[in-house]
């Protein structure tokens, strides 16, 4: 498919404040991992989710995010990452940010067998970066490359030399093939014929400028569109163009966002797919249809997607509100199925067990409400990350609960 767009959204509020902390994230963990691929040290930075800590057996997707050392459009895509994380548009990843030196830049962007490193970095990237990672974090089989200008063209190159690793690219004013290379165009030529009996779905998205705009980078990237327009290409290779009004350096910015909120459109609708189900469903929470969602998106994403606190929460709130008087006397019972799921696969937040207690309470099941009452009051005090003002501001609603019968 093919697409031209003009510039569009663009994330600006989190921009101007890069001091700020991240909604979904927590503080990036900067270190160096000395490669016996590159033979030298690569300056890393990790980000990983804030919901990590829960430990909820959920295995993320990994995004790496190149050229770590250009600082205004790696942050800003950072946040455009966090941003589209926290309104539940693409699932948490695991985000690894790497310098490119200056000095090793184009070495680690040209093939080996034009006489750089590039197969040496895909080689870190594949074994030794994901060893590390692996020994750290649950990381998932889905690798998402995003790069700018030669760490677009690495990209590239990545993914059809890879596709057994790579699941996508971002490429940010990328060219045809390192400008006409000959051995690049042949190994993407090889990797589309390669991935046509391939169960997975493969992503690649790029964009340019305008020569006219400052981003020499445009007939290139025409050609390549060209290329790819002109040829049957794969049912599982799925990719858009996007052509701008910006410069060279902008086209990161303007390009991610859409990129990511294209990829993961299926994950972004997947609560209101729940919530069709559930208004069809009158008499029972409809838990297989439910899981058939999740399936099916896990499937043509390539990683598993599970309930997260998103799902649980609108799908509870749905129910307890009821605004359509759709469930009728129902609508409790069906609160309650929904937040018992929930503190299983959450079993540390507190407010599953405080509106399990109140909804218990106002059944008149007191002693059931006041046992997850109790719960919530337990994982309160115990969670040091609540300042001591919150911390009194939660017990006095829960106390405030348990007067309301």
């Amino acid at each position: 498919m093919r697409t031209y767009c003009i510039l569009s959204f663009l994330l600006i509020a989190t921009y101007s404040t890069m001091g700020q902390a991240f909604s979904s994230y927590e503080k990036p963990i900067a270190t160096n991992l000395y490669s016996d691929a590159l033979n030298d040290s690569v300056n890393l930075e990790i980000i990983v989710p804030k919901e990590l800590k829960q430990q909820t057996n959920t295995a993320y997707p990994i995004v790496y995010l190149l050229d770590k050392q250009l600082y205004n459009n790696y942050k800003y895509n950072l946040y455009t990452i966090d941003y589209l994380s926290s309104l539940q548009w693409m699932p948490n990843a695991i985000i690894v940010g790497i310098t490119f030196p200056w000095k090793n830049r184009t070495s680690w962007t040209v093939p080996n067998a034009s006489g750089g490193k590039a197969d040496d970095l895909i080689l870190f990237i594949e074994k030794e970066l994901n060893h590390e990672l692996k020994s750290k974090y649950p990381i998932s089989d889905f690798n998402l490359l995003i790069g700018h200008s030669r760490t677009a063209i690495f990209s590239s190159y990545a993914l059809s030399k890879k596709p057994d690793f790579f699941n996508g690219a971002i490429a940010n004013s990328v060219s045809n093939f390192d400008f006409g290379d000959d051995g690049q165009q042949k190994q993407f030529e090889d990797f589309l014929n390669e991935i046509a009996s391939s169960p997975h779905n493969y992503y690649y998205y790029f964009s340019v400028g305008e020569v006219s705009y400052g981003d020499l980078h445009e007939l290139a990237v025409d050609t390549l569109n060209h290329y790819l327009s002109s040829r049957k290409l794969p049912d599982n290779f799925q990719w858009k163009y996007y052509k701008y009004k910006v410069a060279h350096d902008l086209t990161p910015g303007v390009t991610v966002s859409n990129a990511l909120s294209d990829l993961f459109k299926d994950y972004g609708r997947r609560i209101e797919l729940c919530f069709d189900l559930a208004n069809r469903s009158k008499n029972e929470v409809p838990w297989n249809d439910f899981r058939e969602v999740y399936s099916s998106i896990s499937s043509e994403l390539g990683f598993k997607i599970e309930p997260s606190e998103s799902f649980f929460n609108s799908i509870a709130s749905m129910y307890y509100n009821d605004y359509e008087g759709v469930y009728g006397d129902k609508h409790l019972d069906f609160t309650l199925e929904i937040l018992l799921r929930a503190v299983e696969k959450y079993p540390n937040d507190f407010g599953y067990y405080s509106w399990i207690g109140e909804i218990y309470i106002t059944l008149n099941e007191l002693e059931k409400g006041n046992h997850y009452l109790n719960k919530a009051i337990e994982h309160i005090n115990k969670d040091k990350s609540i300042s001591e003002s919150d911390r009194r501001t939660y017990l006095e609603e829960i106390e405030a609960l348990r007067k309301t019968k």
